[in-house]
């Protein structure tokens, strides 16, 4: 069961509005120092390089980032490439290749660092038949590129913003409300929307069984008591067909340990935000 939008691509024209605001950030248009050693009239042959294993993510950022060059040749988003491949060929005025390059390599260092750590984790889910989910754990103005990478390395996309999903936390519970009744309210104004309730004890689960919730969160339960808890909802009159999500405390390490059988996904913040980016450099080749 997939739940939200999924985001298996980046749109052409939100990709170059997005580059567009990052070059003026970097002032490409007032490069001093390309402008006064490169004659603007050279045409340059560049590569785009992988320096180490990667799982590709950024095709439509090369495109969009070199928008007047040739890409002569270039990867398609999930590639995997080995230490010295090259991503990409491009053709065209050094000015534009120089001044751009170093926003252009930011993305697809940073994406293609969340692809290859998602795809290096699902392995762990995939074969028990979980599903591998994001956060809205990600940089501000970057969600769509770092949820897009997600997908690219095989996770699954969760809610992209506050409207996607009811999601009810503890911290939405200060005024004590009744979750039975709120969520009934919920779903009859709402009928396709998802519905989550986070818990952290057994009474608390309880109430969002009974509830007209349709995804519970685990939060930091622990690995030993999955297995009785995940029973426990799936032999409830009405946890038979709820979503089971987990999160809380799950790293790279211990995710394994999470695997258990019956549960739907498991959320880890740590593929947005904990990343380390790939490295990915551009060499030029020949002038003209």
């Amino acid at each position: 069961m997939t739940r939200h939008r999924q985001i298996g691509k980046l749109n052409p024209e939100f990709v170059k509005e997005k580059l567009e605001d990052f070059f003026i950030e970097d002032y490409t248009h007032k490069d001093l120092t390309t402008s006064l050693f490169i004659s603007s009239s050279r045409t340059v042959k560049a590569k785009l390089v992988a320096k180490e294993k990667l799982i590709f993510a950024g095709r439509e950022i090369v495109k969009q980032g070199f928008s007047n060059c040739a890409i002569n040749i270039c990867k398609h988003d999930g590639d995997a490439l080995k230490k010295h491949e090259t991503i990409a060929e491009i053709t065209g005025p050094i000015q534009t290749i120089l001044s751009n390059e170093r926003v252009v390599l930011n993305m697809l260092q940073r994406l293609s660092g969340i692809a290859s750590k998602t795809k290096e984790l699902v392995r762990y889910t995939e074969p028990k038949g979980i599903q591998l989910l994001d956060t809205r754990k990600t940089t501000p103005g970057l969600r769509e590129f770092e949820k897009f990478a997600v997908n690219v390395g095989g996770g699954i996309n969760h809610r992209s913003n506050l409207s996607d999903a009811i999601m009810i936390k503890d911290n939405h519970l200060i005024d004590n409300i009744n979750i039975i009744k709120a969520t009934k309210e919920v779903k009859q104004k709402h009928s396709k929307i998802d519905i989550e309730v986070e818990v952290d004890t057994r009474e608390q689960l309880e109430v969002a069984l009974n509830s007209s919730a349709t995804s519970v969160l685990l939060d930091n339960f622990k690995p030993k008591k999955l297995k009785e808890i995940i029973v426990y909802i799936r032999s409830h009159p009405r946890g038979q067909n709820k979503y089971i999500e987990l999160s809380g405390g799950i790293t790279e390490k211990t995710l394994q340990d999470f695997c258990v059988e019956g549960i739907n996904g498991i959320s880890m913040g740590a593929l947005t935000h904990n990343i380390k980016s790939k490295d990915i450099s551009l060499d030029i080749q020949q002038y003209k």
